[in-house]
């Protein structure tokens, strides 16, 4: 929304004023949105009406109180007017929660500093006396300028909010500072909230260490879930936000910034974009996705956190976070596709968060689902990842999965892992260097448990260990066109009947065991293949160990291997072909076909040293 519309006074700007922020699929023109109608299809009567609504402006006065702030709100206790409220520079103190009306702009200077000195109820909270559910009990409220700041009673102990709103649609707030809460409470809640923006905020500021969201987004279930001090009046209904922007803000100095830690079961959060913001110093997560479909997060800047993206269908304590829905509840299925996608994020400095109940984290981004509800249709695209004290992108039980153009350095952990059910997913294009420490196990990328799924045109420079690796029946995977320096152990490995792997066309330059390694596995097709050792260190090009007593079925063709500390090619499984290969600048024999090599060829062969066959 443009600034100049919230300050003219005429009454097209005042028009303009009602006009939500753009988000998913709005057109919109210089002067504002092309078509409200488009916009809003659940609120027509209510643009229609404040639209025609006598503007109306009213001041407070530095030192105003909590009695005298609430007297100009209540000018539109009614809905009269389109109201907006200045508050000038100047100390202001409230002893009692501010309740805010549809058509509601407060527009405070941004050196007015309004504090909270009390503990029962929020900051201030949209009216909802005459609630009857639905995204329309509240609507066009905006909250511009001004410090809110909870210090006064910010070693109480006890949790409230700042901002809540709760059933609502066009609520904005934009260019304030909101700060300073006790343990357990959060900066902004949307509860049940359609066409949200929170852009430019500076948000900071938490006494405690129980783990909450600076800006929440909430499922308005019950007064556990969602409470208030107006409870009483609040019809609960599991209405989800939809449409939420949180754009350009600065969150620091707290547990986790963005996100929802209790779901409902057939309920989602829907087209929320989360873009341009910088978040930093966080004990937990930067975002914390629990079950949103339609989920952009894009542009931000996240560092000094426990992990910096988690999108998630899964959480432990599953009972407390959860909930079944409430009787009145019309489920959704699960989606097919959640479609979240990941871009363009700068992640760095992911230490491991202090909890033990989150061992698991210290990644910069990680996805979760499970068997029930698996997380399919992610997208991972264009990030920078550094400096992770565990996996750059962890991602378990979400198929279909696209890990494209990421840049990752310096991990503890692997660079890619995806695990349990990530089938059909494809890794593409992304580079890594200094993967893991020196001894340890960290691999470019590794599948585990993954079938199906493409590795293509990767560069992986350094990995402690492989650079890339697939186990655990990760089968019917095309491993392709990847390039990889200096592996610590295998350029590229297949463990534990991972079978029908194709790997074709990769570059594989210094490694410290073998070029290509196939292990316990039945199959794989290994073609077309630039392999180059080091004659002072590693073993073979190629080394196949397959599977003892059954028939095996590896094909090794049109490969080129130079120098090597052993064989060039070294085959323990029946049935393979061993076709077209040139092999120079071996230390012991080009190509070594051990004991359970029954039944395997050789054609067309061009090596400079000999074959041994026991």
């Amino acid at each position: 929304m443009k600034k100049k519309f919230i300050i003219a006074l005429s009454s097209i700007a005042m028009t303009a004023l009602l006009s939500p922020p753009a988000y998913h699929g709005l057109a919109y023109s210089s002067t504002g949105i092309d078509s409200v109608t488009a916009a809003y299809e659940t609120n027509d009567s209510e643009s229609n009406v404040s639209e025609s609504l006598e503007p109306k402006e009213v001041s407070a006065a530095p030192g105003y109180t909590s009695t005298e702030l609430q007297s100009l709100l209540d000018y539109n206790k009614d809905g009269k007017y389109q109201l907006t409220v200045h508050i000038p520079a100047g100390k202001y103190i409230t002893t009692k929660e501010l309740r805010i009306y549809s058509n509601t702009t407060i527009l405070a200077d941004k050196d007015a500093v309004i504090y909270k000195n009390h503990q029962r109820g929020s900051f201030l909270a949209n009216d909802v006396s005459k609630d009857q559910g639905g995204y329309n009990t509240s609507y066009n409220i905006t909250i511009s300028g001004g410090v809110w700041d909870s210090s006064p009673i910010a070693d109480k102990n006890k949790g409230t909010e700042s901002f809540r709103f709760i059933h609502a649609t066009n609520v904005t707030v934009k260019d304030a500072e909101i700060c300073n809460v006790p343990v357990n409470s959060h900066l902004i809640t949307f509860a049940g909230i359609k066409n949200g923006l929170i852009e430019n905020c500076k948000i900071h500021g938490y006494d405690g260490a129980a783990p909450k969201e600076a800006i929440q987004l909430d499922i308005v279930h019950n007064n556990v879930v969602v409470p208030s001090n107006q409870s009483k009046y609040i019809k609960y209904d599991d209405l989800p936000c939809d449409g939420i922007i949180i754009r350009g803000n600065e969150i620091y100095d707290y547990p986790r910034a963005i996100g929802s830690h209790t779901s409902i079961k057939g309920v989602f959060h829907k087209n929320i974009t989360i873009t341009g913001n910088t978040l930093h110093d966080l004990t937990e997560a930067g975002i914390k996705a629990y079950n949103y479909e339609n989920l952009e997060i894009s542009n931000n800047d996240i560092s000094n956190v426990g992990v910096g993206v988690l999108a998630y269908t899964y959480i432990n304590n599953e009972s407390n976070h959860y909930l079944d829905a409430l009787s009145t509840t019309t489920q959704e299925p699960l989606p097919d596709n959640y479609n979240i996608k990941i871009s363009n994020n700068t992640i760095s400095d992911i230490h491991k968060a202090p909890s033990t109940a989150v061992t698991s984290w210290g990644d910069a981004i990680r996805v979760i689902g499970t068997y029930q509800r698996p997380m399919a249709g992610v997208t991972i695209e264009n990030n920078t990842i550094s400096a992770t004290k565990r996996y750059g992108i962890f991602i378990e039980k979400a198929p279909n999965s696209t890990i494209v153009k990421n840049k990752i350095n310096s991990t503890a952990s692997t660079g890619i892992y995806l695990m349990n059910g990530c089938d059909n997913s494809n890794i593409q294009d992304n580079n890594m260097d200094k993967i893991g420490s020196s001894g340890g196990n960290a691999a470019g990328i590794g599948l585990l448990g993954t079938n199906n799924t493409t590795i293509t045109k990767n560069t992986i420079t350094s990995p402690a260990k492989n650079g890339i690796y697939l186990t655990s029946k990760s089968s019917s995977c095309n491993v392709s066109g990847n390039v990889i320096y200096s592996s610590g152990g295998n350029g590229i490995a297949t463990y534990s009947n991972s079978d029908n792997t194709v790997i074709y066309g990769n570059f594989i330059s210094g490694y410290n065991l073998n070029g290509i390694f196939a292990y316990d596995t039945a199959s794989a097709d290994i073609s077309q293949n630039e392999i180059y050792g080091n004659i002072s260190k590693d073993k073979d090009g190629i080394h196949i160990q397959g599977v003892k007593d059954i028939d095996n079925t590896f094909t090794l063709k049109n490969n080129y291997i130079n120098s090597t500390n052993r064989y060039g090619i070294y085959v323990n499984a029946s049935n393979s072909l061993i076709e077209t290969n040139t092999i120079t600048k071996t230390t012991e024999y080009s190509i070594f076909l051990d004991s359970r090599s029954n039944g395997s060829k050789l054609f067309d062969n061009t090596f400079d040293n000999s074959i041994w066959q026991s």
